[in-house]
């Protein structure tokens, strides 16, 4: 009983920091974060990966590995990179404006011919004035690779790579 209780919130713990990182997935429509590809001809492709943050080798390991991954589905051997490029954006999407101004209050009796009542009205001390701010969203880093798969014996030179042997070392380098 001892030890379950020691060892559940290490548990835990290890399995909120394993999570903590940026993740391997598939984007739920282009634009999204994780990656998304589209068919360009039978053989060529463009894959993109989107990640939170200016995590450039981040997303260009994972846009290599979904290059790999997609080219083995696809029944190829190797791929060519013919195209490639990294984006890092920031948005400022949110602003808001706050105001500023000292109010204060002031009492006095309003007596008519038959009543009297109380009136308490805002009396403004300072000036009003407004500072317009804006609050950035979070950055993206994406890269785009423009890819052609091939089968058999991979040429040499240029950006060939053995998609088998590049999703193994990228996976491993990244523990997915």
């Amino acid at each position: 009983m001892n030890k379950l209780i020691l060892t559940l919130p290490v548990a835990l713990m290890m399995t909120a920091c394993a999570s903590s990182g940026p993740k391997y997935m598939a984007a739920d429509d282009a634009g999204d974060y994780g990656y998304y590809e589209s068919v360009l001809e039978k053989n060529r492709y463009r894959v993109a990966y989107k990640a939170r943050g200016q995590n450039l080798e981040t997303s260009r390991d994972y846009a290599l590995l979904r290059s790999a991954e997609l080219t083995l589905e696809k029944g190829y051997d190797w791929f060519q990179i013919v195209d490639r490029n990294t984006n890092t954006e920031e948005r400022d999407s949110h602003s808001y404006a706050v105001a500023n101004m000292r109010v204060a209050a002031a009492t006095y009796r309003e007596c008519g011919v038959l009543t009297c009542r109380t009136v308490t009205r805002p009396v403004y001390v300072d000036e009003a004035y407004v500072d317009s701010m804006r609050r950035p969203d979070p950055q993206s880093t994406v890269t785009f690779m423009e890819i052609i798969m091939g089968e058999g014996a991979r040429p040499s030179g240029g950006d060939f790579y053995d998609a088998a042997t590049l999703a193994k070392t990228i996976r491993a380098r990244i523990n997915t």
